[in-house]
């Protein structure tokens, strides 16, 4: 073989040694790394070689050159084995990101379970308060002069929910019709009131039912009376005919 031939031939296998070199250097993400990013705790297993990651909700166990790694009760493949270098365990990044976002979905998860076991204790507790109220509702109802309204006053125990009802009776041939609600909530004195529109019953000499009810434990209230003229009684000059001839 000629030097320069020699030379050429070495040449060419150190660039194909140095690329294999390259080729078989570890490209991911280190386990400890991605523990901080994800929020997850990082532990060594060193009886079994093997990376522990654990969370809220979430257990992974990570081998080198396994491409089989351990979520929680299951089994998961990647396509690329985990390498160990320099104290640690290198993962490819589409490994990385699978791990984090199962990461997220497991500490959402039991952010979720929490809350719906806040909101049941709630439910409980209050359903426990209300158990224990109890008392009678005083109603008082009179038409508001000058309007279509009802002017409606009441006691009851502090701080309870009070719903104002507001039914009428059209005829004696039409069952009676659901003409509002109305939600209140008594004051630290027991004390509320509300002004109630009589809408959409206009019509005079119709009787309006008024009913007060509460939580169970309270006794509820209720009145009725008739639908007058918004002014009864009034006398207002635009309306009387004056003599002399028209």
């Amino acid at each position: 073989m000629r030097p320069i031939s020699y030379v050429v031939a070495l040449a060419f296998c150190l660039t194909s040694l140095t690329l294999g070199v390259a080729d078989a250097s570890p490209q991911g993400i280190a386990l400890a790394s991605l523990a901080r990013s994800a929020g997850l705790q990082y532990e060594w297993l060193a009886a079994t070689r093997a990376v522990q990651l654990s969370g809220p909700g979430i257990v992974l166990v990570v081998r080198p050159g396994d491409n089989l790694y351990e979520v929680n009760d299951r089994v998961e493949v990647t396509a690329t084995a985990p390498l160990y270098l320099s104290n640690d365990i290198y993962v490819s990044r589409a490994l990385a990101n699978h791990i984090a976002t199962l990461a997220r979905q497991a500490q959402q998860l039991v952010g979720e379970q929490i809350a719906q076991a806040e909101r049941a204790a709630d439910a409980v507790r209050s359903e426990a308060v209300v158990a224990q109220i109890q008392g009678t509702i005083l109603l008082t109802v009179v038409p508001l002069k000058g309007a279509e309204a009802l002017l409606v006053t009441g006691q009851a125990p502090p701080a309870v929910p009070v719903r104002i009802t507001l039914l009428a009776t059209l005829s004696s041939d039409i069952p009676n019709v659901l003409l509002s609600r109305h939600d209140l909530t008594a004051g630290p004195d027991g004390k509320f009131q509300a002004i109630v529109p009589i809408a959409p019953d206009y019509m005079k000499g119709t009787f309006l039912h008024v009913l007060a009810t509460s939580v169970p434990g309270v006794v509820s209230a209720s009145t009725q009376l008739v639908v007058d003229a918004p002014n009864a009684g009034v006398k207002v000059p635009a309306e009387s005919f004056p003599g002399g001839i028209w």
